[in-house]
């Protein structure tokens, strides 16, 4: 059976698939008596033409909102991840395993959070092995999350020596450094595409005068 890719992206972000369609059936149906009630009044194709383009770019924003939801969640996790590690690191320096660390982040955790990190308590209770710690990391799209959870296996394995300890607070930093830099970028892309909206809508409103004038004026036209 053919996987509904929408469905489990739509689910995925924690919205009802259901009632998402529903509200784009609902949206396309109004624009479509719309279409219905400017031809039927007006008697012009140009507006039914771009009530027809601004239904497709409605479509279009309200589809590909699911994606950046998804990015926007995962994100949020990762920044609560690095959060919660700095406590994990200060855990650590006061004599504290890796094990008693964790547990101790579960108070300071969000629902999702909390859940991950109780699910890798459990794997590292029934696997001695890397693979907890790798199961954990892939919850997160950062790649330098795999290391980091690599250096913490170490520490388990060769125990929290501070060369260890040591390798761990270097990963870290640069995790820490390279997200603060990632979301300066983020912040002045959204900076700037924000400065580029007044000048879509001015174009919007340059072509709809014109399309209007060249109506008026073939109507003049037909009339003479």
């Amino acid at each position: 059976m053919k996987k509904n890719k929408l469905k489990e992206l739509v689910e995925s972000v924690g919205l009802s698939y259901k009632k998402e369609m529903s509200k784009i059936i609902i949206i396309n149906a109004v624009m479509l008596i719309g279409y219905v009630l400017i031809y039927i009044f007006l008697r012009n194709i140009i507006y039914t033409i771009l009530l027809v383009i601004l239904t497709a770019v409605i479509d279009y924003f309200l589809l590909t909102r699911y994606n950046d939801i998804k990015k926007t969640i995962l994100k949020n996790h990762e920044n609560e991840l690095i959060a919660l590690l700095s406590y994990f690191e200060v855990y650590l320096k006061n004599n504290s395993n890796v094990y008693q660390s964790f547990v101790q982040l579960i108070p300071y955790s969000s629902d999702w959070m909390k859940d991950k990190i109780e699910q890798l308590l459990r794997e590292i209770d029934e696997d001695k092995t890397v693979q907890p710690f790798v199961n954990f990391a892939l919850n997160f799209q950062m790649l330098s999350v795999h290391s980091l959870m690599l250096s913490i296996y170490q520490m388990v394995d060769q125990g929290e020596n501070s060369e260890q300890l040591n390798n761990f607070t270097l990963i870290f930093d640069e995790l820490s450094h390279n997200r603060n830099k990632e979301m300066i970028e983020q912040k002045e892309k959204s900076l700037s595409n924000m400065s580029t909206f007044p000048l879509i809508g001015a174009g919007l409103i340059t072509i709809t005068l014109t399309i209007s004038v060249l109506s008026i004026l073939g109507d003049l036209i037909n009339v003479i």
